[in-house]
C-alpha cells in the first residue's frame, strides 16, 4: 500500500509540472493573439515576461511539493524523474531554436508559434531546474555526476537564458545563483547556500552559540554588506 501512495505520489507531481507546460503552450498563443489585436501597441516582450512571471510562479508552488516529502530517498527518485522530463524539453527545444533564425539577445520575441514555445520552454525548465537545484543541491549534483551529458545541457541553457535578456529581475538572480553554485562562474566572498545540508547544521550550531546566558548581556549581531542568497528570497 506505502508503494502504491508513493507511485502515486509521483503521478501527481509530474502531472503538475505538465500542466505548467500545457500552460505554456496555451499562455504563447495569447501572446500572439494579444500582439496582433494590439496593433504593436504593447512590446511582446512585455507580454513575454509578464506571462514568464505568472508560470514562474506556479513553479515554485510545485517546487514546494517537492521539498514537502522528508525521506531523501523519495527526493532522489523525484528529482530525477524531473531531470528527465526537464533536460528532454529543453534538447529538443534546443535542436528547434537552433535550426530557426532567433538569436538571444538580438532577435526580438519569434511569432511563429512553434519557435516561441521552444523559447519559453527553454526559459521556464531552467528556471525550474535551478529552483530544484539551489533548494536539493547535494541530490541534484549527485545526479549531475552521474549525468554529465546533463550538466553540460544546463550550462548551456543558462547562458542562453542570461543572453535573452528576457529574464525578470528576480530569475535573473536565481540563475546568477545557480551558476555560483556549479562553480560556473566564481562566487562571490559572501556567496552561501543556506539549503545545504552542512549550511543548516552550521547555521543551527551558530544559533545555539548565540543563546545568551541568562545573566549575561545581549550580544548585538554584525551583518556583513552585500548580496547573499536567503532562505526567503527564492
Amino acid at each position: 500500500m506505502e508503494r502504491l501512495t508513493w507511485q502515486l505520489y509521483i503521478v501527481i507531481i509530474i502531472a503538475c509540472f505538465t500542466r505548467v507546460l500545457l500552460q505554456s503552450e496555451e499562455n504563447n498563443s495569447k501572446l500572439s493573439d494579444s500582439k496582433h489585436e494590439t496593433g504593436g501597441m504593447n512590446p511582446a516582450e512585455q507580454i513575454f515576461t509578464r506571462l514568464f512571471k505568472k508560470r514562474r510562479l506556479e513553479q515554485l508552488d510545485a517546487v514546494k511539493g517537492l521539498l514537502a516529502m522528508k525521506s531523501y530517498e523519495k527526493q532522489y527518485k523525484m528529482v530525477t524523474a524531473i531531470a528527465e522530463k526537464v533536460f528532454t524539453v529543453i534538447q529538443g527545444s534546443r535542436v528547434l531554436l537552433e535550426g530557426s533564425d532567433y538569436i538571444p539577445g538580438i532577435s526580438a520575441v519569434p511569432e511563429d508559434e512553434h519557435t516561441l514555445d521552444a523559447l519559453s520552454n527553454i526559459l521556464e525548465n531552467t528556471a525550474l531546474f535551478g529552483d530544484v537545484l539551489l533548494r536539493l543541491p547535494e541530490i541534484s549534483q549527485q545526479i549531475f555526476s552521474k549525468k554529465h551529458e546533463w550538466e553540460v545541457l544546463y550550462g548551456w541553457s543558462l547562458n542562453f537564458c542570461s543572453q535573452t535578456n528576457l529574464l525578470d529581475r528576480q530569475t535573473a538572480k536565481l540563475v546568477d545563483l545557480v551558476n555560483q553554485e556549479l562553480n560556473y562562474t566564481e562566487r562571490q566572498t559572501d556567496y552561501v547556500n543556506p539549503y545545504r545540508r552542512k549550511q543548516l547544521k552550521n547555521n543551527k550550531t551558530s544559533k545555539d552559540d548565540a543563546i545568551p546566558n541568562k545573566t549575561g548581556k545581549k550580544k548585538k549581531k554584525e551583518y556583513k554588506k552585500g548580496p547573499r542568497m536567503t532562505l526567503g528570497e527564492l
